[in-house]
């Protein structure tokens, strides 16, 4: 089925040429350094250094919502009628009960409301269905569409060729009910064939409602397709499932709801899908109990819409983006996942974002303090925010690790309660927190780690205090960093998974006015807080600079800078080229400079004799002696003619000047 693609953010090179990923305190091995809070944007990211883990510890002043039950009603899904009684119920009258018994190639029943035909069992009308043996063939529910039909899976296999095991072809609703202690089988072993009009691509297909419970096992595979499909809600309330999908395990149409249940999944695409091309209202995913294990190459559960995790104990092995919706809300539970993208993500649709897919993605990947820079910002507004993209964390346990970003909204994000670990990226292509929007945070724990190029802190206008902090250098992967207010009190703490250099923590214990000391194995910082949010930094958005660019150079005559004096922000003198303020992105190049964009720079005039970024000496283009390029011959990996100023050797990677 094909995803909902929503409006993502461009991470090519107008979002991302160069940031400096600068500090206002540099964690020292053997050193004690005290800075002073400075107030952070919200919307980008770096600061000051440090944390991550697998682990996370809060004391007592520090957690806020942290339990595993949710705390309040969803803001975003009207949850008061998801299930009814009877979806709960999983007793039977067996002297009620139509049995069917299944042997090898065909089946055998007293009822007139069960048609045999070969290996083709139909169920024709209203009523309870004991299920019980073996049969190489296909169970066919065709019945009124106001009948609600219940079949009992007594240690009943089923094993089709080419179609649904189960196929659902008409009723009201159908409940498939596992007894106790059973263990059953519904597969398909081969290609989808069709049968009639419908696109049938699931071992179980169900073109109208279907619940699942019970009190035994159910095993369901699916070679090529689908593991359980349902055109209309879809749902499981109680009973053992593991499922095995050549495409998504559990996908619904208008929607997926878990109630509880043990689940393990194994799919080649989507865990849990859900999504309608045709009604935005609906295609939305909610979990209230369970223990849900998925191990997914694409995303581990996707909704086209809302994605609502109220409780539960879910677990996310493998994936590429761990939990993908428009919007996404945890009100409890416990949820663990490991991505090979985003962990979280408000948005929809395969961005790539865990790949090096930026321009210079690849050439930052360094050191903050006296090191290479990030990617960087170019002072907000440079992408759409979408607006009706949102993360809401309100209660429960998360515990991320992501190559891509931790936690990415194309919106806000919002975190009002639980405990929250994020092992972030190790590139500087992403971060650990992302936002399209901004940051907030109202309560929780938060321990966010990764690496300082993307790195953003909570907005300013936040009503919980958070502290952004970068090492000088990157850390190695199981160092304990620890947070402890001016009593010694532990506040947070955890032990790193990956290598980091940034971390951002938030707990109710950090108060302004107070000053806090942050351990990273040996080295100690104390930080006091003289605003609600300490350390910001140069995502998209931008923030706070350093003195001339690269690892805290100041912007000297002939060079180029990248931040503070002649950089990012910073005056350029004449003779120089910049990148923002005066001779920089946005700025005024004063005669004999070089822009990076059209005439003058990003938007700006350029004076005569000059070169830009798109034409001839710019991206791409040929430098004439004198000029600074940024691509093709003396730019970004170009050769830089005699007497010209590159970006580390003639541009990046070429030879000839530089900085």
């Amino acid at each position: 089925m094909k995803k909902k693609m929503i409006k993502r953010k461009n991470r090519g090179f107008y979002g991302g040429v160069l940031a400096v990923i600068l500090a206002a305190g540099m964690l020292m091995t053997g050193c004690g350094n005290t800075a002073d809070a400075e107030s952070g944007s919200g919307a980008s990211g770096n600061g000051n250094g440090v944390v991550a883990g697998s682990t996370v510890s809060v004391s007592n002043t520090a957690k806020n919502s942290g339990s595993t039950k949710a705390i309040s009603g969803s803001t975003i899904l009207d949850t008061s009628d998801l299930f009814s009684n009877r979806d709960v119920e999983v007793g039977y009258d067996e002297a009620e009960c139509v049995r069917i018994t299944l042997d090898g190639s065909t089946a055998q029943s007293d009822s007139g409301a069960v048609k045999v035909d070969g290996n083709v069992v139909t169920i024709t009308d209203e009523g309870t269905y004991l299920l019980s043996g073996t049969l190489n063939g296909q169970i066919i529910v065709e019945a009124e569409k106001s009948d609600k039909i219940q079949l009992v899976l007594d240690n009943a296999n089923i094993s089709c060729a080419s179609s649904a095991a189960l196929y659902v072809s008409q009723a009201d609703k159908v409940f498939v009910t596992t007894t106790a202690g059973s263990e059953n089988l519904l597969e398909t072993t081969g290609e989808y064939v069709a049968i009639d009009d419908h696109n049938i691509d699931g071992a179980i297909f169900a073109r109208d409602d279907i619940t699942l419970n019970g009190e035994g096992l159910l095993v369901v595979r699916s070679a090529t397709g689908n593991g359980i499909v349902g055109k209309d809600d879809l749902k499981i309330t109680s009973g053992n499932y593991e499922i095995t999908a050549g495409n998504h395990g559990l996908q619904g149409k208008d929607s997926i709801r878990i109630a509880n249940g043990t689940i393990t999944i194994t799919a080649a695409q989507d865990g849990i899908h859900s999504g309608n091309d045709e009604d935005d209202t609906v295609g939305y995913t909610y979990i209230e109990g369970g223990t849900i294990t998925i191990a997914a190459e694409d995303d581990g559960i996707h909704s086209d819409t809302q994605l609502v995790i109220a409780g539960g104990m879910i677990q996310v092995t493998k994936s590429y983006e761990g939990l993908e919706g428009q919007e996404i809300e945890l009100l409890g539970g416990e949820v663990s996942v490991v991505s090979s993208d985003d962990g979280l993500n408000a948005a929809g649709g395969n961005d790539g974002s865990g790949e090096q897919n930026s321009f210079l993605g690849d050439k930052f990947a360094g050191d903050s303090f006296g090191g290479r820079g990030g990617m960087g910002g170019f002072g907000g507004g440079a992408f759409d925010v979408d607006e009706d993209a949102q993360i809401i964390i309100s209660g429960g346990v998360l515990n991320v690790n992501a190559q891509g970003d931790g936690i990415d909204s194309n919106g806000n994000l919002y975190i009002n309660g639980g405990e929250i670990l994020v092992n972030g990226p190790v590139n500087d292509g992403n971060g650990a927190m992302d936002f399209g929007g901004s940051g907030y945070i109202s309560g929780g724990s938060v321990i966010a780690i990764g690496s300082s190029g993307m790195a953003e802190n909570f907005a300013s206008d936040s009503t919980q205090c958070a502290i952004m902090v970068t090492t000088q250098s990157t850390q190695k992967a199981g160092t304990t960093v620890t947070l402890k207010n001016a009593s010694g009190e532990v506040l947070l703490s955890a032990v790193s998974e990956k290598t980091f250099n940034n971390v951002v923590f938030s707990c109710e214990g950090i108060q302004v006015g107070e000053t806090y000391t942050v351990e990273i194995g040996s080295e100690t910082t104390e930080i006091t807080m003289t605003e609600t949010i300490y350390g910001s930094g140069s995502g998209f958005g931008g923030g706070r600079g350093g003195m001339g660019g690269f690892g805290g150079r100041q912007g000297r005559e002939s060079q180029n800078g990248m931040d503070g004096q002649g950089g990012f922000g910073g005056q350029m003198p004449e003779g120089q080229n910049g990148m923002d303020g005066q001779g920089g992105f946005g700025g005024q190049m004063p005669e004999g400079q070089n822009g990076m964009d059209g005439q003058g720079g990003f938007g700006r005039q350029m004076p005569e004799g000059q070169n830009g970024m798109d034409g001839q000496g710019g991206f791409g283009g040929q430098m004439p002696e004198g000029q600074n390029g940024m691509d093709g011959q003396g730019g970004f990996g170009g050769q830089m003619p005699e007497g010209q100023n590159g970006r580390s050797r003639g541009g990046f990677g070429g030879p000839n000047g530089g900085m």
